[in-house]
């Protein structure tokens, strides 16, 4: 009975003073590793002597391990929300596209055109205004026949109630409030006479209407292109469409024919005036329709090829009497959508929802993308669209019903507040191109220059001042054959988040790429004395097992 007991002991023995040997290795190896490791703060800990030195480093290395964690934290939130920044450059070119020139008289119709038609009730409207124009605004409104019809009956302008509870609802009304459609009540005469008139002509059909407006060959006295004459070359340069406010707008270089097959595209090769297209128009003045053209002149939109004009909205007044030298200034956007949720639009294929996609086959843009997701759901819920739209054959709003109007400010405030989703789905276009302006203005045509104009046959009339007040000139060119180029780019990506938290770390505890290979050897050698140990705890279990 005492050889197994005092086998017993001696396996106790050597299993007490193995486990001692490994704590003896382990706390070597550790050791060992806290003097040499580049890492900062663990030498310090490991060889201090006094236990106050040893708190106060351990302190300060596990504050250091805060720090360093939050200002990690700030780097992955900035990388996560993915910055842009925006770079500026300028590209020189040889040669640049011309853009598309947009022109369109502020005078829709031509009144003998007017006169010689069967416009019968547009006829009546205008004669009647023209020989009442002192009238009052007691004068009462009488229904379009070729807008939408309501139930109720249209509003007269001497109401002093307005709209009552139905339009007011819960809050009272502003005579110059957030509503799209305003109360007829209180619109400028000539304001809503020029509205009225607007409405009767979106009822009609645009061919016929197009007879009626200014044609080219009476407009257009002279057009060069560089020096070249572009009049002979109408059917390749000119196209034109109907405008609900200007009537008969003429587009140059747009790329199509008159046909609407694809056409050429002219370029500049050098810069200025003589290098540019101008243009001597004739505006008619005469021909106006007296109180609703308040101006005279034209209004010129400038574009890319294949993008709807919006003269209203975005074009330039041009007056009679004066040359209007208009420089140009290429500009390209690049936008980038860096969560892919829509932030800039870089789809090509064609969106038939939009009205002047299906119409006029134009390129996306968010002007137009914006108007036609308003009028889609005007015609939806209003069962009809405003005449400034491209309405094809669909029902026109009537502006003076008082229906009607509640349901287009109603509809208007939906789409204010976004809640028609038309700014979240009409974002701006990855690639875009501008045009910078800039304009100067000389007096046109000189004293001695109208006999010049007068010998080309077109006037009836002899007096400069008559000339002056009918006739204009553009001259429209690059000032330089540069591009600015505005692109945004992505200004945090991998490598920047690698190397600011590899700065961080190297800030905090003096941690760089050779310091964790130091914890990885460290780690190896803790495995490979820990494998060890556990092979000779198996050769000793072996050999007690042979002894008993």
């Amino acid at each position: 009975m005492k050889q197994p007991k005092a086998g017993m002991e001696q396996q106790r023995w050597a299993k007490k003073r193995e486990d001692q040997e490994s704590a003896d290795t382990l706390k070597s190896l550790t050791k060992d590793f806290c003097s040499y490791t580049s890492a900062h703060g663990f030498e310090r800990i490991m060889s201090s002597k006094q236990w106050i030195r040893k708190a106060f480093w351990s302190l300060l290395f596990i504050a250091a391990i805060v720090v360093l964690c939050l200002q990690i934290l700030t780097l992955l939130e900035k990388y996560r929300s993915r910055p842009l920044v925006t770079l500026v450059s300028l590209q020189s070119d040889t040669s640049l596209p011309f853009p598309t020139i947009t022109l369109c008289n502020f005078n829709a119709i031509k009144y003998d055109a007017l006169d010689e038609s069967n416009f019968t009730d547009l006829k009546e409207t205008i004669k009647k205004q023209n020989s009442s124009s002192n009238s009052t605004s007691s004068r009462k409104r009488r229904a379009t026949a070729d807008v939408v019809p309501t139930d109720s009956p249209p509003i007269p302008r001497d109401s002093s109630s307005g709209y009552g509870d139905e339009y007011n609802e819960n809050e009272d009304y502003d005579y110059w409030g957030d509503d799209e459609v305003g109360d007829p009540n209180y619109l400028d005469e000539e304001y809503f006479e020029s509205e009225k008139v607007s409405l009767l002509l979106a009822g009609k059909e645009e061919n016929y209407l197009s007879k009626l407006g200014h044609q080219f060959k009476d407009m257009i006295l002279s057009c060069t292109y560089r020096g070249v004459s572009c009049s002979n070359f109408t059917a390749n340069f000119w196209t034109k469409f109907w405008h609900y406010k200007y009537g008969n707008c003429y587009l140059f270089n747009s790329g199509l024919t008159s046909s609407g097959s694809n056409g050429p595209v002219v370029k500049s090769n050098k810069a200025g005036p003589t290098h540019g297209l101008n243009l001597e128009v004739n505006v008619e003045q005469d021909n106006y329709l007296d109180k609703f053209t308040p101006e005279a002149g034209v209004r010129l939109d400038i574009s890319s090829q294949g993008y709807m004009p919006f003269p209203m909205e975005k074009g330039l007044s041009i007056p009679v009497g004066f040359a209007t030298s208009i420089g140009l200034r290429k500009v390209m956007i690049e936008r980038q959508d860096p969560f892919n949720d829509n932030r800039c639009h870089k789809n090509s294929s064609i969106d038939k929802s939009n009205l002047y996609t299906r119409m006029f086959n134009a390129s996306y843009s968010s002007t137009a993308c914006k108007e036609s997701c308003l009028a889609n759901n005007q015609f939806l819920q209003c069962g009809c669209m405003e005449y400034r739209f491209p309405v094809d054959k669909n029902p026109v709003c009537d502006i003076t019903n008082k229906t009607t109007i509640s349901c287009l400010n109603k509809l208007q405030k939906q789409y204010r507040d976004n809640k028609l989703n038309c700014s979240s789905s009409c974002p701006p276009p990855c690639s875009q191109e501008e045009f910078k302006i800039s304009t100067s203005l000389a007096v046109w045509p000189s004293v001695f220059f109208q006999d010049e104009l007068i010998k080309r046959g077109k006037f009836d009339w002899l007096d400069f001042g008559s000339l002056r007040r009918n006739v204009l000139k553009i001259q429209i060119f690059f000032e330089e054959l540069n591009v600015e180029m505005i692109k945004e780019q992505k200004s945090y990506g991998i490598a920047d988040f690698a190397s600011d938290i590899g700065g961080q770390l190297g800030l905090w505890i003096g941690f760089s790429v050779l310091t964790i290979a130091e914890f990885i050897e460290f780690i190896m050698l803790l495995f490979a004395h820990l494998a060890q140990k556990r092979t000779s705890r198996s050769k000793v279990k072996s050999t007690t097992m042979e002894m008993n």
